[in-house]
C-alpha cells in the first residue's frame, strides 16, 4: 500500500525519467539539424538549459496534474491511470513537436496551433496516409502502456537508496533553473544574441526577461546595447495606399492570372508542364522571380498587394482590398474569381477580394483534383461566352492539386516510381525523395493539363491578344534539396521554397525572351495597374515593387515572410530577422555563413515593412 508521500517520491523520479525521454526523442528527430552554438558562452547556456528545460516541461505537463490526482485520491488505480494518461499525452506532444520542428523549424506554439485551429493548416502540414491514423493510435496506446510501466518502476526505484538523493537533486535543479533565467535575462538586456538565439531550440520555452529592471539598477545601457529591431506593425494604423490611383488612360485590356499552387521554378519545361510550355515561345519568361512568402497566404498577398507579408494582419483587420482590385472594380471589369481551395482559409475574402459581391467562397468537390476540374470548367465556360468581346474581364484561377499531391485515380502517371500516399511522418534526413518528388510531378502534370484547357479556351475566344496573361505560383516546394531535412514549404527562405515560374504574355511584350534581372511578386500588381489599367501613379505609392519591364532603380533584395520568421532574400544569401536578436546570414542551401549582414538593406527592408503604417497620433 503506497502512501501519498511514497507516491510523490516516485512521481519525482517519474518526472525526471520523462525529462530524459523528451530529450532522447528530440535528439533522435533533430540529429544533425541544430547548428553549433555561436560561441563558448552560448554552448554553456545550451548545456545548462538542457538540464533545466526538459525537467521543467515534464514537471508542468506530468508532475502537476499527476500530483493533484495523488493528493485527491492516492488509492489504486487513480495515480497509475493519471501517470499513464498524462505521461502518454506529454510524450506524444513532445514527439509531434520534434517531428514538426525537424521539417518546418517551428514548435507547436501559437503559430502552429493557430494554423490548425484557423483552418489554414493545409497551407503547411500535409499528411493523407490511410494507414497513418491507425499507426498513430497504436503508437499512442503503446506509449500510454509504457508510461504506466515506467511509473511503477519509478515507485520501486524511489523506495530504495534513491529516496535520500531526491531532495538534493531537485534542489540542485531549482538552483540551476534560477541561474539559467537570470543568465538569459542578463543576455537579453545586453543583446547577447548568441545566447538569446538558443531559446528557439527549446519547445514551449518562455525565458525570463528584465530589461527595465537592469536599466533601472544601472546594470546596462539599454540604448547603447540596442540594435535594429524586428519590424512589427502591431498597434499601428494602416495608411494604404499612400496616395489615390490616377488612371487617365484605361486600356480595357483583359487580365487573366493563373496561379498553380506550390510550383517550383525548375519545373516549367516540356517534360513536367508540356501545355504551359507551349506558352514559352510567345511569352516573356522571368528567370529569377521570387515570391513574397513560402506559404500561400503571403505568396498570394504579395501578388495582389505588391507588399511584404508583414502587412497581412493590418490589412485583414481593416479588410482593405488591394488598389489593383479596387481599380478593376471601378473600371467595371467582369470578374471571374475561381479558387480550388476555399477563399476563407486563408481569409482572402476579407483581404484580396474584400468587398467583391457574389464571390464563391468554396468550390464544390470532395478532392483537390475534382475542385481543380470544376474551376477549370468554369473558367473555360466563362471565356467561351461571346460577352467576353464586349467588356474587359479580370480572371483569377487558383489550382491546388499540386499543393495536395493529388490527381484522378485513372490519370496516367508519367513519372515513376511514384509514392502511393503522402506521409510526412516517414520523411527524414536519409529518406529517398524520388517517389515523393515523382508524385509531385504527376500532380503537376495533371494541373498542367487543366491550364492547357484554359489557354485553349482563351485562344478560341479571340481575346488572346487583348489579354495580359500571367502564369505563376504562390510559392515553391522543397524535397530536402538543402540536405537539412526541409520538406514542402514554410520551412525556410531558400530558392527551393521561394523561386517560382513567371510567364507574361501580352500584346506589345517581347515574345520568347528571358529576363534575368531580379523580380518578385511585389512587381505583379504594379504591372497590372500600369499596363492593363492605364494608371500613372508611381508604383511605390501603393506597393513595394515596380512594373516588371522597368529596369531602372530596381532593388536586388526582398522582404520575405512566413508564419514564424521574417527574412531578407538576396541573390546570393538569406538574412533572417531573428526574434531573439541578431541577423544570422545563410547561403541559399541554408548553410550558416560568417558574413556580416548588409545592414543598409536590413534597415531598408525594415522601413519598407512599416512604410504603409503609422503610430496612433503620428502626423502624416
Amino acid at each position: 500500500m503506497h502512501t501519498r508521500f511514497s507516491l510523490l517520491h516516485g512521481l519525482g523520479w517519474f518526472v525526471l525519467a520523462n525529462a530524459l525521454l523528451f530529450k532522447l526523442v528530440t535528439a533522435y528527430f533533430w540529429r544533425g539539424l541544430i547548428e553549433p552554438a555561436a560561441d563558448a558562452s552560448a554552448g554553456a547556456y545550451r548545456l545548462l538549459n538542457t538540464l533545466v528545460h526538459w525537467p521543467l516541461l515534464a514537471l508542468i505537463l506530468i508532475g502537476l496534474p499527476v500530483g493533484l490526482a495523488i493528493a485527491a485520491w492516492p488509492r489504486r488505480p487513480v495515480p497509475w491511470l493519471a501517470a499513464a494518461a498524462f505521461g502518454g499525452f506529454a510524450a506524444c506532444v513532445m514527439a509531434a513537436d520534434a517531428v514538426v520542428f525537424s521539417q518546418y523549424r517551428m514548435h507547436l506554439g501559437p503559430y502552429a496551433w493557430g494554423l490548425v485551429a484557423g483552418g489554414a493548416g493545409g497551407e503547411t502540414f500535409l499528411v493523407f496516409s490511410k494507414t497513418l491514423p491507425w499507426l498513430l493510435a497504436a503508437g499512442a496506446l503503446a506509449i500510454v502502456a509504457a508510461e504506466a510501466a515506467l511509473f511503477a518502476a519509478c515507485l520501486r526505484f524511489s523506495a530504495g537508496a534513491a529516496r535520500r538523493v531526491a531532495r538534493p537533486v531537485w534542489m540542485t535543479w531549482a538552483a540551476l533553473f534560477a541561474f539559467a533565467n537570470v543568465w538569459y535575462a542578463w543576455a537579453d538586456a545586453h543583446y547577447r544574441v548568441g545566447i538569446t538565439q538558443e531559446s528557439g531550440h527549446f519547445p514551449f520555452y518562455r525565458p525570463m526577461t528584465a530589461k527595465r529592471l537592469f536599466r533601472y539598477v544601472g546594470v546596462t545601457d539599454f540604448e547603447a546595447a540596442k540594435g535594429p529591431a524586428l519590424p512589427s506593425s502591431a498597434n499601428r494604423a494602416l495608411i494604404y495606399p499612400g496616395q489615390p490611383l490616377e488612371c487617365p488612360a484605361p486600356t480595357r485590356q483583359n487580365v487573366l492570372l493563373i496561379v498553380v499552387d506550390a510550383w517550383r521554378a525548375d519545373h516549367l519545361d516540356a517534360v513536367h508542364t508540356p501545355q504551359i510550355a507551349r506558352l514559352v515561345p510567345e511569352s516573356l519568361r522571368f528567370m529569377n522571380h521570387i515570391s513574397g512568402g513560402n506559404v500561400t497566404r503571403f505568396g498570394i498577398f504579395s501578388i495582389f498587394y505588391g507588399l511584404p507579408g508583414s502587412y497581412w494582419f493590418p490589412v485583414l483587420g481593416h479588410q482593405t482590398p488591394p488598389v489593383m482590385m479596387s481599380e478593376v472594380v471601378r473600371q467595371r471589369y467582369d470578374l471571374k474569381i475561381l479558387g480550388s481551395s476555399p477563399l476563407v482559409h486563408p481569409e482572402f475574402d476579407r483581404t484580396v477580394f474584400s468587398g467583391i459581391s457574389g464571390l464563391r467562397l468554396k468550390t464544390p468537390g470532395d478532392t483537390p483534383y475534382e475542385r481543380d476540374r470544376r474551376v477549370t470548367a468554369d473558367m473555360v465556360e466563362f471565356l467561351s461566352d461571346p460577352a467576353r468581346a464586349k467588356q474587359p474581364f479580370f480572371g483569377f484561377l487558383w489550382l491546388n492539386s499540386v499543393h495536395s499531391y493529388n490527381f484522378p485515380p485513372d490519370y496516367p502517371l508519367p513519372f515513376q516510381p511514384s509514392w502511393d500516399e503522402v506521409n510526412h511522418m516517414a520523411l527524414g534526413p536519409d529518406f529517398d525523395p524520388t517517389p515523393y518528388l515523382n508524385r509531385y510531378r504527376n500532380a503537376l502534370h495533371f494541373v498542367d493539363s487543366q491550364v492547357g484547357l484554359v489557354i485553349d479556351a482563351l485562344r478560341r475566344s479571340g481575346q488572346m491578344d487583348n489579354t495580359l496573361l500571367i502564369v505563376t505560383s504562390d510559392h515553391g516546394e522543397e524535397f530536402n534539396d538543402t540536405g537539412k531535412n526541409y520538406w514542402g514549404h514554410n520551412g525556410n527562405f531558400s530558392p527551393y521554397q521561394l523561386h517560382v515560374p513567371l510567364l507574361v504574355r501580352a500584346s506589345g511584350w517581347q515574345a520568347g525572351a528571358q529576363v534575368t534581372y531580379f523580380t518578385s511578386h511585389n512587381d505583379l500588381a504594379p504591372t497590372v495597374v500600369t499596363d492593363a489599367l492605364g494608371c500613372s501613379t508611381p508604383s511605390l505609392a501603393y506597393s513595394s515593387g515596380w512594373p516588371l519591364r522597368r529596369t531602372e532603380g530596381r532593388r536586388e533584395y526582398l522582404a520575405v515572410v512566413d508564419y514564424d520568421d521574417t527574412g531578407l532574400y538576396e541573390p546570393d544569401r538569406v538574412t533572417l530577422f531573428s526574434p531573439f536578436g541578431g541577423f544570422p546570414v545563410y547561403s541559399h542551401r541554408y548553410d550558416r555563413v560568417a558574413h556580416p549582414p548588409r545592414m543598409d538593406r536590413v534597415r531598408a527592408v525594415t522601413e519598407e515593412m512599416l512604410r504603409f503604417t503609422r503610430k496612433p497620433g503620428a502626423k502624416p
